[in-house]
């Protein structure tokens, strides 16, 4: 089977896809979180596989999520060229530098081992991914495998806290009834939003547009920021009076214990448990931190 042109563009040449019906399908979507463990969907994955064994990647990007997305949260998607801007990336029998860089390669000593802990007999780089859940050190992404679609009708009173895909649709009956205050109206907002999933207005017989969905999301987005800078500072004025009055005693370093923490490292270390994992058990919320605990702590054994 020969691929045939979709969306050509000279400056990218595997903007190219294979025609026909695959025999197998595997599917994903890429995830970012920010601080507040919030999840923004900006791609689909899917890994499809012909009967004459050819096979191509399919990336499907989430403009109006990545739109909004600052860059102190999301730096692109590794291997992609996402300044051509196209709604989807082709690679055509070759695996994306986006899989090799956060799956084992065939040759690796312990591939056994890692298979074995994710509960795979066979060799498969991109359904180790899925089942793996591990952030790769060079980005903050994520893949999860794509669920089933399903409907969600949102009725005041509820908090939404269901894990959305794109190809999901919540349904507003009566937009006074997105929440029972502020705080819940933007959660549930922003669970819809972030994941790209589909919002459908019933008073208006209507889905809500790429383009509202976008703006909304941005105005949120800054609604947020503008709140966590007006925090700051009312933090800052209440240090520097605590210090003026010679109260300020600096923030509290948090408590480790240590031999907890040397038994964490060494399953995080030998890969038996992820960094997510390792961080939940230490009880320590910041990436930064923990790397700088465990720099700490090998300087403490050594």
């Amino acid at each position: 089977m020969k691929p045939v042109f979709e969306q050509y563009n000279g400056n990218n040449e595997y903007c190219l896809s294979l025609s026909g019906v695959p025999e197998y399908v595997n599917s994903g979507v890429i995830v970012v979180k920010d601080d507040y463990d919030r999840k923004y969907i900006v791609s689909r994955i899917d890994y499809e596989r012909y009967d004459d064994q050819n096979y191509q990647y399919v990336f499907t990007l989430n403009w109006p999520v990545i739109d909004v997305l600052p860059s102190t949260l999301f730096q692109g998607i590794p291997g992609l060229d996402l300044s051509l801007r196209h709604r989807k990336y082709y690679r055509v029998n070759m695996t994306p530098y986006f899989i090799t860089e956060r799956s084992p390669s065939e040759n690796r000593e312990d591939l056994k081992e890692l298979l074995d802990e994710v509960k795979l007999d066979y060799y498969d780089r991109f359904e180790w991914i899925l089942r793996a859940q591990r952030k790769c050190g060079v980005d903050n992404l994520l893949v999860e495998r794509v669920h089933s679609s399903k409907t969600i009708v949102l009725r005041q009173g509820n908090y939404l806290n269901e894990s959305l895909q794109p190809h999901d649709c919540v349904i507003i009956e009566n937009w006074s009834e997105l929440g029972a205050d502020e705080k819940q109206i933007h959660h549930n907002l922003m669970q819809v939003l972030g994941a790209g999933a589909g919002l459908f207005d019933k008073s208006e017989d209507r889905f809500i547009s790429e383009d509202e969905c976008c703006t909304l999301l941005k105005l949120l987005m800054l609604k947020e920021e503008k709140r966590k800078q007006q925090i700051k500072s009312l933090q800052k004025c209440g240090i520097e009076r605590a210090k003026s009055e010679g109260k300020y005693k600096g923030r509290k370093k948090q408590e480790i214990d240590w031999h907890l923490f040397e038994k964490v490292s060494a399953e995080f270390k030998s890969k038996t448990i992820n960094e997510e994992e390792a961080m939940k058990r230490m009880k320590i919320s910041s990436r930064s931190t923990f790397y700088r605990r465990l720099k700490e702590l090998h300087s403490k054994k050594g």
